[in-house]
């Protein structure tokens, strides 16, 4: 139970009473002039929406394919499209017919007012699969460009800087060949000199 606690904790409650009065004034507004007999079905469809754009809130704190398939399963069960208990010419939803089948104990009522909600949910779900896909050979694509941009640009800065570090090593090593013939020519010189002082003394002996 403390993930339901961490959770509920995480949700943004001020953010949702602010966006549910908001709504309710809007929906006031839209109602104003509608006549009695259409109002329940602007009121179902009305929290239909409400319903449905609130859970967004808590589907993006959920993990990522559980929150869409929740929001999936509350979208199939409220607008799946059934017919009325005393008219079946009347679309209703279908989600009450099954209400009312299981509360009679009428379990393949139950059943036949489902179907319609696991259409729905299972055409949803292949959508929101299809969609995932799209989405992430689209990513993957803007990934590859990226990586292809920065091998690029690392490239063209690795030849940019090859000329001068090119340059700097013909310049160390000419230097280095200077300085080693430079100290074998004073080695040779310091070697020859002390012959020479050894042979003035053996002829003045």
């Amino acid at each position: 139970m403390d993930w339901l606690k961490s959770i509920i904790d995480s949700l943004p409650i001020g953010a949702i009473s602010d966006i549910l009065g908001e709504i309710t004034i809007w929906w006031g507004q839209l109602v104003k002039d509608v006549p009695p007999a259409d109002l329940p079905m602007y009121a179902y469809l009305g929290g239909v929406i409400i319903v449905l754009i609130l859970w967004l809130l808590v589907a993006r704190i959920l993990p990522r394919p559980l929150g869409g398939m929740s929001w999936m399963m509350l979208f199939a069960v409220l607008l799946a499209p059934g017919t009325a208990l005393g008219d079946p010419s009347v679309i209703a939803p279908a989600s009450i017919s099954v209400v009312y089948a299981i509360m009679m104990k009428d379990t393949a009522g139950a059943i036949a007012n489902m179907l319609p909600i696991l259409v729905v949910l299972v055409v949803g779900l292949f959508v929101g699969f299809v969609w995932q896909l799209i989405r992430g050979a689209f990513e993957s694509s803007l990934d590859k460009a990226r990586s292809r941009t920065a091998d690029d640009a690392q490239a063209t800065a690795q030849l940019t800087t090859g000329n001068y570090l090119a340059d700097d090593a013909g310049l160390s090593e000419s230097f280095d060949h200077s300085a080693l013939s430079s100290k074998s020519e004073l080695a040779k010189n310091e070697l020859s000199k002390p012959k020479a002082e050894v042979s003035l003394k053996k002829d003045r002996k």
